[in-house]
């Protein structure tokens, strides 16, 4: 079994770095965009440090095969893109953490900590928001990594992100004559972070068994609170649409949603063809985008092999395939269905997820891979997946036995 402590530390050190730097940079001392990769470097040699006490073959192999592939784009590119590495990285060494722990019990614990600190810290935000902001100073921080430009701040005199404020003319959909336009971060220092993780949250809950609805009921609470928290309109719809495939008579068999992904392609396509030119700050503006970019990419870009230094941040699938190719999307899509659950648990909850994964795509694209949020996903993915029994050990008595039979068959005279 591996080093639970460690895996530990990994987790909460994915869950906290960007805070524990922003407060670094606000307090202390300015943090660079390569203080920030060495930070992320760390984690990942701490997954190396537990994943190899108990390699696998078919891990190996499938890590150095995903491996070739992106040094194969990277010569017919010309260019080496550690974006790309780094982002399968993540799902990589994070399942295979969740698939050694295979506790879900454990996992369940885990989440339940994360959960009661990312709302601890939220509230603190939006209750004491002047303390937050002389501990924190997202705005600052993000523009010491290039992320930002220094005047772009709309919100005058306001710390936070870029997306920390609903503009006027917006406002906020939830709660506003209570919350104002003030969007809570907590954690994660960006409340889309935040209203992902709820997404997440409110997956794990709903797949449980309808024995523990206690457990379900806290974790939908909590995934709900996140969301109000954070104004998060795409953790509406996600959670509204996750609740709704829990109370349907869908039986035990999601394979159809397979091809989740190419519907949500197609109607970002029909989207872009359809809508015109007219459009605005909000859902259906950000799925025309997407589908107007999806409508005129070339061959190239499709591929992997041009379009990937174009960035796409709020496009996901435009992201997705000019940054990895539709060959390697299609490998790792497969491979993930492909994936043995433990029981019906583990397909529900592929299921939700293959739901949130479908639905970010169409309006955000950095998102999905940021560490914060995809390290804890997909330790919990890894926690219902298949481990292979242990061989039974022979007792020392049946074993004496056992060679006390073979050594009489080798005495027996040859009857022949």
């Amino acid at each position: 079994m591996p080093n639970k402590r460690l895996v530990l530390w990994i987790l909460f050190g994915a869950l906290t770095y960007q805070a524990i730097l922003c407060a670094v940079h606000t307090r202390v001392h300015t943090i660079s965009m390569a203080d920030v990769a060495i930070a992320e470097a760390c984690i990942y040699l701490a997954c190396i440090v537990v994943l190899i006490k108990r390699i696998r073959l078919e891990f190996v192999a499938f890590a150095t095969l995903v491996a070739a592939y992106l040094f194969l784009l990277a010569i017919f590119r010309n260019q080496l893109d550690p974006k790309g590495f780094r982002d399968v990285m993540i799902p990589i060494f994070f399942y295979g953490l969740g698939r050694q722990i295979g506790d879900l019990n454990y996992a369940d614990r885990l989440l339940k900590i994360m959960v009661v600190l990312v709302l601890i810290f939220g509230f603190f935000e939006l209750w004491f928001l002047d303390a937050f902001s002389q501990i924190f100073n997202i705005f600052s921080y993000y523009v010491s990594q290039g992320s930002l430009a220094a005047g772009s701040n709309w919100a005058k005199d306001s710390v936070l992100g870029l997306n920390g404020m609903r503009p006027e003319g917006i406002g906020r959909t939830i709660l506003p004559s209570l919350l104002g336009s003030h969007r809570v971060s907590s954690i994660f220092l960006e409340p889309v972070s935040l209203g992902n993780f709820a997404v997440i949250v409110a997956a794990w809950g709903l797949s449980k068994r309808r024995e523990d609805i206690k457990g379900m009921i806290f974790f939908v609470l909590a995934a709900v609170t996140m969301i109000a928290l954070s104004d998060s309109r795409y953790g509406i719809i996600t959670v509204g649409m996750l609740i709704l495939m829990r109370c349907l008579p869908l039986g035990r068999s999601y394979i159809w949603m397979i091809i989740l992904p190419l519907l949500s392609v197609l109607l970002l396509l029909s989207i872009g063809a359809l809508l015109g030119d007219h459009y605005g700050d909000n859902i259906l503006g950000r799925l025309y985008v997407s589908g107007k970019i999806l409508r005129d990419m070339e061959l190239g870009m499709l591929f992997g092999l041009d379009g990937y230094q174009l960035g796409y941040g709020d496009m996901g699938y435009p992201y997705l395939l000019t940054r990895l190719g539709v060959l390697l999307c299609l490998f790792l899509w497969v491979a993930f269905w492909m994936l043995k659950m433990e029981d019906e648990r583990g397909n529900r909850f592929r299921a939700y997820i293959t739901l949130y994964m479908s639905l970010i795509l169409c309006v955000s694209g950095t998102s999905l891979f940021a560490l914060k949020t995809a390290g804890i996903l997909w330790f919990l993915i890894g926690c219902f997946g298949v481990r292979q029994q242990a061989p039974t050990a022979l007792h020392p008595a049946k074993a004496s036995q056992f060679f006390d039979r073979f050594s009489q068959q080798k005495e027996a005279p040859n009857v022949y």
